[in-house]
């Protein structure tokens, strides 16, 4: 089950494809907002909120990718 939904078609490419590249924009972005917020740069009304949410979604997302590309390799 989790293969099937893993090697998805879309666009010609399998969804956990995109799942990891979405997985590491969010990434790059949240640390991206971290350095700017050290430094003074971010213009968010409440930025450290924001960036905790965002590390939320990351880990959330990272967590699914892994169970995916787990459940392919077990064949799950």
């Amino acid at each position: 089950m989790l293969t099937s939904l893993a090697l998805m078609p879309i666009l010609g490419y399998p969804a956990i494809m995109y799942g990891g590249i979405f997985t590491l924009l969010l990434l790059i972005f949240q640390v991206t907002m971290g350095y700017r917020i050290n430094n003074g740069k971010c213009k968010l009304s409440n930025p450290m909120k924001w960036h905790q949410t965002l590390a939320w979604v990351v880990l959330l997302l990272g967590v699914v990718h892994g169970l995916l590309g787990l459940g392919m390799i077990l064949g799950l």
